[in-house]
């Protein structure tokens, strides 16, 4: 019984208004917001993959550890 009652709450509760939605007023502004976040996360992935090389050039230098 409260496996069927939990397999249509889920039914009943997305036929209330429970979701919302974000209005776009002008498509080009949110076309040129879209190129905005598309700079911003690619300016941001360089950035990390140079981190990260830096950190493996610099890993490598160093002299291996063994701990007893």
């Amino acid at each position: 019984m409260m496996l069927v009652c939990a397999l249509f709450s889920g039914q009943l509760m997305a036929g209330h208004n429970g979701h919302e939605y974000l209005w776009v007023k002008n498509v080009d502004h949110q076309l040129r917001h879209e190129a905005d976040s598309d700079e911003i996360r690619s300016a941001a992935e360089e950035s990390a993959e140079g981190l990260r090389d830096h950190h493996h050039w610099q890993k490598s230098r160093k002299p291996d550890s063994h701990f007893r």
